[in-house]
């Protein structure tokens, strides 16, 4: 036998060692250490592609992060440079938005096992669980609750680069929001200026789908209006399918408890309620004949218009109206808000229906909104306990309430999280969530980053026992 036929014979034994016994001849370490292109599907993130580098100090002991310089772009280097001296947190301390701390790595069933404490920058670090196989990695995200709120997936690669366009990303968001924004003098604001520099430095300096992400929801704190979100998913039309899932019913909103025989809670956690909840609960308000309602939105982020809507027509003597929504394409014709005898003059939309609100609203560049009295009317005292999370839906109704003198507004002012938002695609499966159109009371008001006070102002956790205690047993 020469020379050449031995190697030849050699190498394939080699060969059939990899491919029959792959990870005979490999540790942990050899297997999973090094450098993966991996997507984190999160519940409440999206769906948002990163990377994660193991790092082994022996063949089972390991950390693991997505890039280090994450933090530094975001914030600035002396920042992140004294973070890293003086903070605890991991993710300050690394740079890094996603860290696995405290790792361990077994062969077990020819698979990676692997376990360690997973830190997310926007959520606790919890313990976690996965596994190398096929080539495949697979992390479940099961935080220290029990709760499945994700997973993260990926392969082992050699590429260290942007794992997309960002720059051309940034540049659809700004032209979506040039064209979509409610009224474009917003963005001829110092704030906003700020944040077009900052987004397209983002743009420029993004290695992964986070940089992005969470740098456009950290600059985007400071602008001058509510109801702006970025986010990505692989899944198709998934703006209209969020817009679905917004406005969508859900069961248990709304729900009474009796006080004394004159006097009842109504509870509505959200408006993500059917008209017909609050009519159920409201004939048994009328058939009890209670003296007193109070009605408690402390904590209710808002929803769709039929709940409220269908509250309104038991309180209000008479028909209102209750502002108007208005878009770009109003504002690109009118330099202000209709006035009060505009608004009069105004066709009113008479749907409890969100989609049907947002056609008209892209028809017409507006929306007036009135509350008209139903056939049955409450005619005893009410109250209504607001907070500083009762907002979107709930501000309209809280503003006409206290406005009517039919209502006694108590607790704290409402969010200041009054607008109209809807989604608009951009590139590589993201989207912006952009408002697109501004909300004013009857008397010309905006309620977006501003609220509406109460009449009594108290602490929210207070406010159910000062209106049973001060209000009601008074008079």
């Amino acid at each position: 036998m020469n020379l050449f036929k031995f190697l030849l014979i050699v190498l394939a034994a080699m060969l059939a060692s990899t491919i029959f016994f792959p990870l005979a001849a490999q540790s942990p370490a050899e297997t999973l250490g090094g450098h993966w292109n991996v997507t984190l599907r999160h519940l409440e993130l999206g769906e948002m592609r990163t990377s994660l580098d193991f790092r082994f100090s022996n063949d089972s002991d390991f950390k693991a992060s997505s890039h280090q310089k994450a933090v530094k772009n975001l914030v600035g280097g002396f920042k992140a440079g004294s973070a890293k001296l003086f903070s605890k947190k991991t993710m300050l301390r690394t740079g890094a938005f996603v860290n696995l701390t405290a790792g361990k790595a077994s062969l077990a069933d020819g698979k990676i096992l692997l376990s360690g404490m997973l830190d997310l920058v926007v959520t606790p670090a919890f313990q976690c669980q996965g596994v190398v196989e096929g080539g495949r990695l697979t992390i479940p995200l099961v935080n220290a609750k029990g709760k499945t709120i994700g997973v993260i997936e990926g392969v082992r690669a050699d590429n260290r680069g942007p794992m997309d366009d960002y720059s051309s990303i940034v540049t659809d968001l700004l032209a979506a929001y040039e064209a979509r924004i409610y009224n474009r003098k917003v963005l001829e604001t110092k704030a906003w200026k700020k944040f077009e520099r900052k987004i397209k430095n983002t743009g420029e300096q993004a290695v992964d789908d986070l940089d992005l992400v969470f740098g456009f929801h950290s600059y985007a704190k400071k602008l001058p209006f509510t109801h702006k979100s970025l986010f990505r998913t692989e899944q198709p039309n998934a703006g209209a399918a969020q817009i679905k899932q917004r406005f969508a019913f859900r069961a248990g909103q709304v729900s009474l408890e009796e006080k004394t025989p004159e006097t009842v809670v109504l509870r509505i956690k959200s408006f993500h309620c059917p008209g017909r909840d609050v009519d159920s609960v409201m004939q048994i308000v009328l058939a009890k004949n209670y003296q007193n309602l109070i009605v408690d939105i402390r904590g209710n982020s808002g929803g769709s218009l039929e709940g409220g809507i269908t509250l309104a027509k038991y309180l209000v003597p008479e028909e209102t109206s209750t502002g108007v929504y208005l878009t770009q394409k109003w504002f690109n014709q009118h330099p202000t808000p209709p006035s009060a005898a505009e608004l009069s003059t105004m066709p009113a939309f008479n749907k409890a229906d969100v989609l049907e609100f947002l056609k008209e609203l892209d028809d017409n560049g507006f929306v007036v909104l009135k509350a008209r009295p139903g056939m049955q009317q409450f005619r005893g005292k009410v109250f209504l306990l607001t907070d500083q999370r009762s907002a979107s839906a709930c501000e309209p109704l809280t503003w006409n309430f206290k406005h009517s003198g039919r209502v006694t507004i108590v607790g704290e002012p409402t969010a200041g999280a009054m607008l109209s938002a809807s989604s608009y695609p951009l590139r590589s499966g993201f989207t912006a969530v952009i408002p697109n159109a501004d909300y004013y009371t009857p008397d010309g008001s905006r309620l977006d980053q501003v609220g509406v006070k109460p009449n009594i102002q108290v602490k929210s956790e207070e406010a159910l026992q000062y209106v049973l205690e001060q209000l009601i047993e008074q008079k």
